[in-house]
């Protein structure tokens, strides 16, 4: 009868501490209840209750200032599932600079007039469904805007771009993140042209391949301030004229191809649910 009382007595511990809480003690003194689930390389991984909602989360040990396993005895319930934003929405403006080159070819006065055709700005945003917490699938829309305005000349350049997009985000301990995405779509081309009161429609279209990196930060549980840098591709080979009513297709000779190459720069705000 001892024997048995003493095992009973054992497993009511044992299952007691396997639902007890732990504490974590910051080095700036803020106190958490939550449950160690393990400790490796300079990290402890634990999970706590967040406003309501079982979250997992990690901390550097340098950021630890003590650490007691089994300190409460209240359960805590322990995260099945990832708690993190599968929808997240964009929206950005910044600065453009279109990168191709200006031929040798051209006159100083012409040169001039292009070179400042190269800055201009963006605007656009995108969404994303995240189906792990690093890794989203989406879609993205961009505008460029260009001009050159003179006495008696007007030069303006309109590009549209239509994409599908993949993202990878690294969520960092302060709860910003790092971001690395791919896109292709397509890219729409008009040049506006207007000379002395003579207009001049240049339109095409092409394909367009894009590389971002950027930088999220934290403002609020569903909200990010955001800076991004960004590289897109393309290249027009055929384009539609139309001039005093009369419009034409034309074949752009290989020298002659219109590089939509350009930088972005660009501040944005990240919304997640």
């Amino acid at each position: 009868m001892k024997n048995f009382l003493f095992t009973f007595l054992v497993c009511l511990i044992g299952i007691a501490a396997a639902h007890a809480q732990d504490l974590i003690v910051t080095t700036s003194g803020d106190s958490i209840r939550c449950k160690i689930t393990r400790e490796q390389g300079n990290f402890v991984y634990f999970t706590y209750n967040k406003f309501g909602v079982p979250a997992k989360t990690l901390m550097a040990t340098s950021d630890i200032a003590d650490k007691r396993t089994n300190f409460y005895h209240e359960p805590v319930e322990i995260v099945s599932k990832p708690v993190f934003n599968r929808w997240q929405y964009r929206f950005h403006g910044g600065y453009s600079r279109r990168v191709a080159r200006v031929s040798d070819q051209v006159s100083p006065g012409a040169m001039s007039y292009l070179k400042k055709m190269r800055s201009g700005y963006t605007l656009g945003g995108d969404i994303h469904y995240f189906i792990s917490e690093p890794f989203g699938l989406g879609a993205k829309y961009s505008y460029n805007h260009y001009q050159f305005k003179n006495a008696g000349f007007q030069d303006r350049v309109n590009l549209n771009y239509f994409a599908v997009s993949a993202l990878n985000r690294l969520v960092l301990q302060s709860g910003s993140d790092v971001y690395i995405g791919a896109n292709m779509g397509y890219q729409s081309y008009k040049d506006q042209v207007n000379s002395n009161g003579a207009p001049v429609s240049i339109t095409g279209g092409t394909v367009g391949v894009g590389l971002e990196i950027g930088y999220g930060m934290r403002m609020s549980d569903a909200s990010k301030l955001y800076l991004n840098f960004s590289v897109l591709s393309g290249t027009i080979s055929k384009v539609n004229v139309n001039s005093g009513g009369r419009k034409e297709t034309v074949q752009l000779e290989k020298g002659e191809y219109e590089s939509l190459a350009r930088l972005e720069l660009t501040l944005g705000l990240v919304f997640g649910h």
